[in-house]
């Protein structure tokens, strides 16, 4: 017989927040709560629906060494997401999951759990499961919590509108342009349109990156903004996501580049200035290639 078991747990930041720090849970998890997760590796997909991962359980959950789950949903209009255990769990013949973040007002949200499941022999209700979920959605609200963001300013020699002409085309121009920074940019999901996925190979004046992998988040021509987040290959940071806009300089055919990110470190470590370094340059190769054109 499937049963159900529901949970709505408070939660002290905003909704769209704690949706944020979701699409980043499996570098952040693994980092804040290494005792109950050691791993997660993606088997099929990078996460939208359909895809399937394997997650690497830490010893705070001696039961199950991993576990293989399938992405049913990710709304992110209703923010809710939807996972099914396919393989690891056998105290329960089926397990389903949905969790759903409410917005209670600008600043707090309510997290709405729901689990449907079929337990073997007199197994009870997964309220282990339903405790874990809820620590979980605690240490991504204590991510979110910790934010911090850097911005900087760069006028450039060019309008505003062949800057971004120039952006339209950076992932073939900044490898030839700055080759010591940029060695390839390849696409893994789509063609520079929001939601899809590169990976870029870094050049030998970043010794501590081999490949990044980011999500573009928004590509808005009329604002001529465009936003990036890291899903893989820098450790210095829990979350790191960045925006740039090109807006018109205060001289005419000037452009004012605005950059500003929002991350989480890792420890200790200090704000990201050595990419906010590496993102003036890449305003100055692409006022270059706005001038030339």
């Amino acid at each position: 017989m499937v049963h159900t078991l529901s949970h709505t747990e408070p939660l002290q930041c905003s909704a769209d927040g704690i949706w944020e720090a979701c699409k980043h849970a499996d570098e952040i998890l693994p980092a804040l709560m290494p005792d109950h997760f050691t791993k997660s590796v993606f088997l099929q997909g990078h996460g939208e629906p359909g895809s399937i991962r394997v997650v690497k359980m830490g010893p705070a959950i001696g039961h199950a060494g991993e576990v293989k789950e399938r992405m049913d949903k990710f709304d992110d209009a209703t923010k809710t997401l939807g996972y099914t255990v396919l393989e690891g769990d056998p105290r329960y013949s089926c397990f389903s999951a949905e969790v759903k973040l409410v917005p209670v007002g600008e600043t707090s949200c309510e997290l709405v759990w729901t689990a449907t499941y079929e337990p073997v022999g007199d197994m009870g209700p997964p309220e282990h499961i339903k405790e874990i979920v809820v620590l979980a959605f605690k240490t991504l609200e204590r991510a979110v919590l910790s934010r911090k963001t850097l911005s900087h300013t760069e006028v450039l020699d060019a309008s505003p509108d062949a800057i971004w002409e120039a952006c339209k085309h950076a992932d073939e121009l900044l490898p030839k342009a700055m080759p010591e920074f940029f060695a390839s940019s390849t696409f893994l999901q789509g063609n520079g349109e929001p939601g899809s996925i590169r990976v870029i190979k870094m050049g030998p004046a970043v010794p501590h990156a081999g490949e990044v992998k980011e999500r573009l988040d928004f590509f808005d021509d009329a604002g001529k903004t465009l936003g990036y987040t890291v899903l893989e290959g820098d450790p210095r940071y829990h979350y790191f996501s960045a925006v740039m806009k090109f807006v018109p300089g205060a001289a005419a055919g000037t452009t004012d580049a605005i950059w500003t990110a929002t991350y989480v470190p890792v420890g200790d470590m200090g704000p990201p200035e050595h990419i906010k370094g590496i993102a003036i340059l890449v305003f100055k190769a692409l006022a270059v290639a706005a001038k030339a054109n």
